[in-house]
C-alpha cells in the first residue's frame, strides 16, 4: 500500500512535470500536421455519420476526393518530417556542445561532472526531447495516413471493379432472346 501511494506521487509528479514540455511538443506536431489532421478529422465525421453502416455509403466521389487529398498532405508533411528531422539534429548538437563546454568549466571526479554537466545542459537536453517527440509522432501520423489512404484505395478499387464486372456482363454475357423464326 505504501509503494503504491509513493509511486502515485511520482507519477503526478511527472506529469506535472511534463506538462510544458508535451503542450510545446504539440503545438510543434499540430503546426507540422495542421492539414493532414483536419482531413483525416473529416474522414472520420464521414465515418461517424454513416454510424454502423457499411463504407459503401460513402459517395464515390468522396473517396475519390480524399484519395487525392490524403496523398497530397502527406507530401508536405513528408517534407515537414525532414525539417523537424534537421530540427532534433540540430537541438541534439547544441545539446552535446553545451555538455562540452560544461564539461570543460566543471572540476571534481568524473561522476561529479557528470552530474553537474546534466544539470547545467537539462534545458537543451528538454529542447532535443521536445524535437524528437514531434519527429516520431509526425512520422507516426503519416504512416496511419498511409494505411487510411490505402484503406480509400481499395474501397475505390472494389468498387470500379464491381463496376465493370456488372458492365461486362451485361455487354457480353446477357444473351439475346432467341427468335424461334430465324431457322
Amino acid at each position: 500500500m505504501v509503494q503504491s501511494d509513493k509511486l502515485k506521487k511520482i507519477i503526478a509528479e511527472v506529469k506535472e512535470e511534463s506538462s510544458p514540455v508535451i503542450t510545446l511538443s504539440n503545438e510543434l506536431i499540430a503546426d507540422f500536421s495542421k492539414e493532414l489532421d483536419s482531413a483525416i478529422s473529416e474522414l472520420d465525421m464521414i465515418m461517424e455519420s454513416i454510424g454502423e453502416n457499411s463504407i459503401e455509403d460513402i459517395p464515390d466521389s468522396q473517396i475519390e476526393y480524399y484519395c487525392v487529398k490524403i496523398p497530397a498532405l502527406m507530401y508536405y508533411a513528408g517534407q515537414r518530417v525532414e525539417e523537424l528531422g534537421m530540427q532534433v539534429d540540430l537541438a541534439s548538437n547544441a545539446k552535446k556542445s553545451a555538455q562540452n563546454e560544461a564539461m570543460v568549466k566543471v572540476s571534481g571526479t568524473v561522476q561529479e561532472k557528470k552530474a553537474r554537466v546534466e544539470q547545467l545542459t537539462e534545458d537543451k537536453a528538454l529542447v532535443e526531447a521536445i524535437y524528437r517527440r514531434a519527429y516520431n509522432s509526425l512520422k507516426v501520423k503519416l504512416e496511419m495516413a498511409e494505411k487510411i489512404y490505402s484503406g480509400l484505395k481499395k474501397s475505390l478499387s472494389k468498387r470500379i471493379a464491381e463496376v465493370d464486372l456488372d458492365r461486362f456482363s451485361k455487354d457480353k454475357y446477357t444473351r439475346e432472346p432467341e427468335d424461334p423464326m430465324e431457322d
